[in-house]
């Protein structure tokens, strides 16, 4: 028994294959698998993205920097030195006179002064021009205060210390009719 050996080969039996099968097959279309997750290596890609957003986002201002003044005038004309910005003066706290009372009395260089001019010193123009002024707000702070008394009321105690000085006299005489 002996069997003959089969060929693979087709043979006449077997359909033909062209030369170009491939072109005549039709290409299956993928599509877009719907629901299957993120594609893979999408974890780097989101950090990079969000990186390359957060530096487009920021806005930088080419104007901040160097705080230079910068002349603005071409230096042939007239205005060509340009004076430096004024800062604003600090606002002097406002005391209340008792505070202001305290401070001038406690100044060493208005004692200092007094004491010259106590002793016969001469003081130059403008210490003897500071001294006068700082004298002067001492003498409105006593009065707003009340420590001493005005021009007007030592008069009117004068007269009525003259009154009680005469009905004190005993000389009553003048008032009998």
């Amino acid at each position: 028994m002996s069997r003959s050996k089969k060929s693979r080969s087709g043979g006449s039996l077997a359909a033909r294959k062209e030369a170009d099968f491939k072109s005549k097959r039709k290409v299956a279309v993928q599509k877009a698998s719907i629901g299957k997750g993120k594609p893979s290596g999408n974890r780097q890609q989101e950090a990079q993205t969000s990186q390359q957003q957060q530096q487009s986002n920021v806005v930088v201002d080419k104007r901040i920097g160097s705080k230079k003044p910068i002349a603005l005038v071409t230096p042939n004309s007239q205005k060509a030195a340009v004076a430096p910005p004024k800062k604003p003066k600090p606002k002097a706290k406002v005391l209340s006179p008792e505070q202001e009372l305290e401070l001038l009395e406690n100044n060493t260089r208005l004692a200092n002064l007094l004491d010259e001019s106590d002793a016969g010193q001469e003081l130059n123009d403008v210490d003897q021009q500071w001294l006068d002024k700082q004298l002067a707000r001492h003498q409105q702070l006593m009065e707003q205060l009340g420590l001493i008394e005005t021009d007007d009321e030592p008069e009117a105690r004068n007269d009525e210390d003259r009154l009680w000085s005469s009905l004190n006299s005993g000389s009553l005489d003048q008032y009998k009719d």
